[in-house]
């Protein structure tokens, strides 16, 4: 992929693959770095410009997100695992201003790991429901329920407050 062609897409698909990172670790610093090592895979990797490049992002993002579980898991017996680093004030939380979507926004995060992938990536990330399906191994109709019952979770959550 050309230098040029690359920082076009970072400019244009940034922000959401950073949204799905985010939505899958829960963790600024770590978000950032998965949408590094994503953008840095698209520059080793990506040769044509045929491929949908946006869903090829959030699946590398995803299988970065995985390798990170991996490594973790390995490696949960460190030291460093039970020292609790300051929560500072993030730059998504900033973005969202008002006290609403800042509700609606944890009551996604609260949902089970699929259900907020299907939301995120539907809602926040403007796939459709055949895009998400190919993303995450699916057929469109699982994706459709599943974006469903995460609808009627979320109304429930929200309706609780």
């Amino acid at each position: 992929m050309k230098k040029k062609a690359l920082e076009i897409v970072y400019e244009k698909y940034s922000h959401e693959v950073y949204l799905y990172a985010f939505s899958l670790c829960k963790d600024h610093y770590l978000a950032q770095d998965l949408v590094s090592d994503t953008f840095f895979k698209a520059l080793l990797s990506i040769k044509d410009d045929n491929v949908d490049i946006k869903y090829w992002l959030f699946r590398v993002c995803k299988n970065l997100w995985l390798d990170n579980l991996k490594y973790r898991k390995h490696f949960s017996n460190s030291p460093l695992d039970t020292f609790q680093f300051p929560i500072e004030d993030n730059t998504l939380s900033k973005l969202i201003i008002d006290e609403n979507k800042r509700n609606l926004y944890a009551a996604i995060l609260s949902l089970p790991p699929s259900s907020t992938e299907v939301v995120i990536l539907f809602y926040f990330c403007n796939m459709s429901l055949k895009n998400i399906a190919e993303n995450l191994n699916m057929n469109p109709g699982a994706a459709r329920t599943l974006l469903f019952r995460a609808r009627q979770k979320l109304k429930t959550l929200l309706e609780e407050e």
